[in-house]
C-alpha cells in the first residue's frame, strides 16, 4: 500500500510539473508573438491568475524562504503553496480509493503529510543553512575586493554596486546579497541595509563586517586598511576551524578502525587455535 501511495505521489508530481511547463511554455510563444507582432499583450493564460492567487497572503513569507535557500525564481514561488495543496488532496484521494485497511491508511496519511507538506520546508531550511555557510566562507574575498574598491576612491554605496554587478561569475549566491544591499541602501540608507543584511546572514563575520562599515560611516575612519585586517582574520579564523575539524578526525576514525579492522584481525589470530582446541587436536 505504501508503495501504491509513493507512486500516485509521483505520478501527481509528474503531472502538475509538466501543466505548469506547458502552461509557461505557452505564455511565453505568446510573449514572443505579441512582441513581434507589436499588438498589445493580452494575458490569456487563465491558469496562471488562479494558481497564483493561492496563497497569495504568504508569498512574502514563501519568497523570504526561497531567496533565503538560494532560490530566485519569482514565477516558482508562486505555485509552491497550489502545489502542495493540490498533491496533497490528490494523495489523500488516492489513500482512500487505494488503501482499505485502518492501520495502512493511518501510516499512509502520515507519509503523505510529512512528504508533501513537511519535507519541502525542510529541505528549504537545510538549504538556507548550507547557504549562509557558504556566504560565511567566501566572505573575506569579497571584504578584499571592496577594500580594493575604496582604495581607488569609490565610496562604499559605489562599492557595493560595483560588486554587485561584477560578481555574478565568481557566486551567484553571495552577489545577490551584496546587490540586495545595496538596492537597501538606496532606499533607506546604508547602516539599515547593514543590519538587513545580518538578519539575512546571521553569522559572526558579517556581524563584524557589518559592525566595521557601520563605525566608518558614523565616525569618518578610514575603513580600507581595517578592512585588510578583517579579511585576514577571517582566513585565519578558518584555517583554525579546518585544523579544528582534521584534529578531531582521529578520534572519529578510532571506532571504524576497531570496529572494522581490531576484531577481525583478533579474530584471525584466535581462531585457529580455538578451532584446533574444540576438534582436539
Amino acid at each position: 500500500m505504501m508503495i501504491i501511495a509513493a507512486f500516485f505521489l509521483l505520478v501527481s508530481a509528474m503531472i502538475a510539473y509538466g501543466v505548469t511547463y506547458y502552461l509557461e511554455q505557452k505564455a511565453k510563444q505568446h510573449r514572443i508573438k505579441t512582441f513581434l507582432d507589436g499588438k498589445r499583450q493580452i494575458n490569456f493564460n487563465f491558469f496562471h491568475e488562479v494558481l497564483g492567487g493561492f496563497g497569495k497572503g504568504k508569498q512574502r513569507e514563501i519568497r523570504d524562504k526561497f531567496e533565503d535557500a538560494g532560490i530566485y525564481n519569482r514565477e516558482l514561488l508562486r505555485y509552491y503553496t497550489p502545489i502542495k495543496l493540490g498533491l496533497l488532496a490528490a494523495s489523500i484521494i488516492g489513500i482512500l480509493l487505494l488503501v482499505h485497511e485502518n492501520k495502512d491508511m493511518l501510516m499512509s496519511f502520515m507519509m503523505a503529510i510529512i512528504t508533501v507538506i513537511i519535507l519541502p520546508d525542510t529541505y528549504l531550511a537545510w538549504r538556507k543553512k548550507k547557504l549562509i555557510e557558504k556566504n560565511s566562507r567566501q566572505l573575506p574575498y569579497i571584504i578584499d575586493m571592496m577594500s580594493v574598491c575604496v582604495q581607488t576612491g569609490m565610496t562604499l554605496e559605489a562599492a557595493f554596486r560595483y560588486l554587485g554587478d561584477e560578481l555574478k561569475s565568481f557566486d551567484k549566491d553571495l552577489c545577490y546579497q551584496i546587490r540586495k544591499t545595496s538596492d537597501a541602501a538606496e532606499v533607506k540608507g546604508m547602516e539599515a541595509a547593514l543590519v538587513d543584511l545580518t538578519k539575512r546572514v546571521p553569522t559572526p563575520q558579517v556581524r563584524s563586517f557589518a559592525l566595521t562599515l557601520t563605525q566608518n560611516i558614523q565616525y569618518g575612519t578610514s575603513v580600507a586598511p581595517v578592512l585588510s585586517d578583517l579579511a585576514e582574520d577571517f582566513r585565519n579564523e578558518q584555517i583554525l576551524v579546518m585544523e579544528e575539524k582534521i584534529g578531531k578526525l582521529a578520534a572519529k576514525m578510532s571506532a571504524p578502525l576497531i570496529l572494522f579492522i581490531m576484531f577481525p584481525i583478533v579474530i584471525l589470530i584466535l581462531a585457529p587455535g580455538i578451532t584446533r582446541m574444540m576438534t582436539g587436536n
